[in-house]
């Protein structure tokens, strides 16, 4: 008759930093808790299970020494988790936070519609369809490269994702500024460039050749149009224009 083997059963010292803490239990918002665990899962597993999505983590100090998320954890290990390796003050950190794209393109899950068109609004490169499924979602952010915004934390679990943000804000005009700060997106933004419909590129057009497009004060008051290429929603600069520019200014701002 075979014995039993009974797992090994370690307890680690862990400290999360910063914004970190709000995935955690409240319980374990505190600056310090002990956690057990059974086997040998790397200390990225360990981080998820604790509520963590990879994607917020940019560095762990284990033992006084930086370490990256195949690092296995020892009983009694001290470490710290960290949403910014400036944070830790390391010369020799390791980075586990992608470096942002110099022109980053997004995708946004079904809850960020409104996200959505604020991005394209402010020239950004944004996918958003509300019948993909988070499968879809994810092979399409990999396969394109693009930032997977989301307010499934679950989802950022996920390990196929490289990029990705749990977005914070509940207010659609907080998100955007949360987005833009948190990507450095600021003087990047270039709007009226992307049709807030459908993501398409938008091209000056002339008007003889969207007549019959207008509405008759329209063909009456104005004389520059541009069409999305996709979709051929044709845009000018209607009653709304100051209103999206203002909030445009609104989001420029530090």
């Amino acid at each position: 008759m075979g014995s039993t083997i009974i797992p090994e059963i370690k307890d680690i010292i862990f400290s999360f930093h910063g914004d970190l803490k709000r995935f955690l239990s409240n319980d374990r918002q505190k600056k310090g808790f002990t956690y057990s665990l059974k086997g040998r899962p790397t200390i990225k597993d360990t981080i998820e299970a604790l509520g963590v999505p990879h994607t917020e983590v940019d560095a762990i100090i284990a033992n006084g020494q930086p370490v990256d998320f195949h690092y296995r954890s020892r009983d009694q290990d001290h470490v710290s988790v960290y949403p910014d390796a400036a944070k830790a003050r390391r010369s020799n950190i390791i980075t586990l936070k992608p470096e942002i794209p110099s022109k980053p393109t997004f995708i946004c899950d079904v809850h960020l519609g409104k996200l959505c068109r604020y991005l394209r609004l402010c020239g950004f490169d944004t996918l958003y369809d509300q019948r993909a499924s988070d499968q879809q979602m994810i092979r399409t952010g990999v396969k394109e490269k693009r930032i997977l915004l989301t307010r499934d934390i679950g989802l950022l679990k996920n390990n196929q994702i490289y990029f990705g943000y749990f977005v914070r804000h509940i207010d659609p005009q907080k998100r955007i500024k949360e987005v833009v700060r948190q990507f450095r997106l600021r003087d990047k933004i270039s709007p009226f460039k992307i049709c807030t419909k459908c993501n398409g590129r938008l091209k000056r057009v002339a008007k003889k050749d969207v007549l019959d497009q207008l509405p008759p004060k329209v063909k009456k008051y104005y004389r520059i149009f541009h069409r999305c290429s996709k979709c051929k929603k044709v845009y000018w600069k209607g009653s709304h224009y100051e209103r999206l520019q203002e909030a445009i200014d609104q989001i420029s701002k530090p």
